[in-house]
């Protein structure tokens, strides 16, 4: 009987290595909050750490139940005034307005996962014009040496709307991981390929005395502006997928044997 050799396992990150978080980000947080609120670093991928996140306010008003509320009313006073955002029919139909402080950490959560979910992680673009052709070409050159596996740090809430992003670049991938945490993301892989600058401190060989990551992971680092400082990785690191392609450092990091 042949015994097949067991395949490398490759984690590929999706944030700024397929999915354009921040320039998505960037333009709603703009959008939402002002350009006065940008930070001064103009490429940054802890959103929440980088952006300036205040104390904020949210108002809930529940409708009246149905006995408590009047038979009539005119329809006039549904319209909403444009100052006060109210209409005269307010007080008639709904309970008096309940107020919660939310904390700069729920602001972020509630702009990420609720209010922009889609727009952020479904409708943000891809990293670079063709980006998807070159997804492509590597993932069919190597696709039989090793074995793919897409990662990313995800809130339950945004898993949909990635799907929906990883569709519409018509990802040919056949494995996904959607995590919490540095630990699950890497659980079984060989071969992390990361922008992430945290997830690259969390991998450094120096950290495994406290850390439970085994040592024997292998590290392919995209660069980018924000994690310039970070560890290089076990190949002279690289800007994309792309130029992984016919890379002999990382066809050695792999084992891929060239056809003959």
């Amino acid at each position: 009987m042949i015994r097949m050799s067991k395949k490398i396992k490759v984690g590929i990150d999706i944030n700024e290595i397929l999915r354009a978080r921040w320039l998505q980000f960037d333009r709603y947080f703009t959008q939402e909050f002002g350009e006065e609120e940008i930070p001064e670093q103009p490429y940054v991928y802890d959103l929440f750490k980088e952006y300036p996140w205040k104390e904020g306010l949210e108002v809930t008003k529940d409708l009246k139940e149905p006995d408590d509320m009047p038979e009539d009313i005119n329809p006039l006073d549904y319209q909403v005034d444009k100052e006060s955002g109210e209409a005269p029919a307010d007080f008639a139909i709904f309970k008096l307005p309940t107020k919660e402080v939310l904390t700069p950490k729920e602001v972020y959560n509630r702009f990420m996962y609720q209010d922009f979910v889609f727009e952020l992680h479904g409708s943000a673009p891809i990293m670079y014009r063709n980006m998807d052709l070159h997804v492509k070409n590597f993932y069919e050159k190597y696709k039989d040496t090793v074995e793919f596996v897409i990662i990313s740090k995800e809130n339950q809430l945004s898993i949909p709307s990635t799907l929906f992003f990883l569709s519409k670049m018509t990802s040919r991938f056949g494995n996904y991981r959607f995590c919490e945490d540095n630990m699950e993301m890497i659980d079984g892989l060989d071969v992390i390929i990361t922008t992430d600058p945290d997830l690259l401190e969390y991998l450094r060989t120096d950290n495994y005395y406290d850390l439970p990551v085994p040592v024997d992971k292998k590290v392919v680092k995209l660069t980018r502006p924000y994690n310039e400082n970070t560890q290089k990785g076990d190949i002279t690191p690289v800007l994309q997928l792309n130029d992984l392609i016919e890379n002999e450092e990382f066809e050695k990091l792999i084992n891929y044997i060239k056809p003959q």
